[in-house]
């Protein structure tokens, strides 16, 4: 299966030196994210494409709103002609970076329009870009299956959720098409013994938080969800804050669940592989049966030594 580290721009050195990591640690790919709070997307794949040599770099993800087009496109083009084989375009409807500039994301029709205006202004120079789609729920996979070749699928680990994702990308395709890749997006934490495995679930708990809220905030159609934690997900959602999204440390969305530890254990174990390396592996293993691939986001703060780990897990 293949795997790709989930990374944010922090500085185009500590980026180079990431996807460095990346590559010699056995990574298949890595994935840059779009964030106001962090450097300019396409200069950060540049930067992760320059200081490697296999290492495949994918937008994970931009989306249509806080640029036009056009600038998606020409990026799209210059990267996919000087790296052959080596660069992707994932991008959504907008999430964080859309809410930030109190902004919209964009409908499915305008989705579906961005993706096919950037592939077909990329044919036209020559080069056939690779898009995904990030998908939480079936009808923005079905927009996937009609204009991208993978799901990036916001739903966690959840095997009926991912089939789920699978089957509406399948639906929608072109009968003449190849299946959609379909890759899970989780966040990792290795830990080196049981003390250091509950201190880094601590620390994940704002980040499961984040990545259930774009997962289940709009709807739980097709998501899988237990009733008994649906009512109290959806009346908590109505505080998220977008200012520490995707954030670890002590923010207001970290103690989101603090009085149920319950749910706390639930999205973890949904939207999070954290564990001893034995564990995460055995973890990764189980994922294999359900997905082409897997989206891994760092602790950021600790991105290299986790990369290590990550390594050693896999050698």
């Amino acid at each position: 299966m293949r795997l790709c580290a989930n990374w944010l721009p922090i500085s185009p050195g500590l980026t180079r030196e990431v996807a460095a990591r990346c590559e010699a640690a056995g990574l298949w790919g890595i994935g840059i994210g779009d964030s106001p709070n962090y450097g300019e997307l396409y200069s950060a794949c540049t930067d992760a494409l320059g200081a490697t040599s296999s290492l495949v770099v994918s937008t994970s993800v931009t989306n249509p709103v806080t640029r036009h087009w056009s600038v998606h496109a020409s990026a799209a083009r210059t990267l996919t002609a000087a790296h052959p084989g080596r660069f992707r375009l994932g991008f959504g409807r907008g999430d964080s970076a859309v809410h930030t500039f109190g902004l919209r994301p964009a409908s499915l029709a305008a989705l579906e329009d961005f993706g096919r205006s950037v592939a077909g202004s990329a044919r036209a120079a020559g080069v056939d870009p690779f898009l995904l789609v990030a998908a939480s729920g079936p009808a923005t996979a079905r927009s996937a299956g009609r204009v991208a070749g993978g799901v990036i699928a916001g739903v966690g680990g959840d095997p009926v959720a991912l089939g789920t994702i699978r089957e509406c990308a399948r639906e929608s395709r072109d009968a003449a098409a190849a299946p959609p890749e379909i890759w899970a997006s989780m966040r990792i934490a290795v830990g080196r013994d049981d003390d250091e495995v509950r201190e880094l679930r601590r620390r994940l708990v704002p980040r499961a938080v984040s990545a259930s809220h774009f997962a289940f905030a709009s709807t739980f159609e097709g998501k899988n969800v237990p009733a008994e934690y649906a009512g109290v997900l959806a009346e908590r959602y109505a505080t998220y804050d977008y200012g520490s999204h995707g954030r670890s440390g002590a923010t207001s969305n970290a103690r989101m669940f603090a009085d149920r530890p319950d749910i706390e254990d639930y999205l973890l174990g949904r939207f999070a592989v954290v564990g001893r390396a034995d564990e995460c592996r055995a973890r990764l293993e189980e994922l294999s049966a359900h997905v082409d691939g897997v989206y891994l986001s760092l602790l950021f703060e600790d991105a290299l030594p986790q990369i290590d780990r990550i390594g050693a897990m896999l050698a």
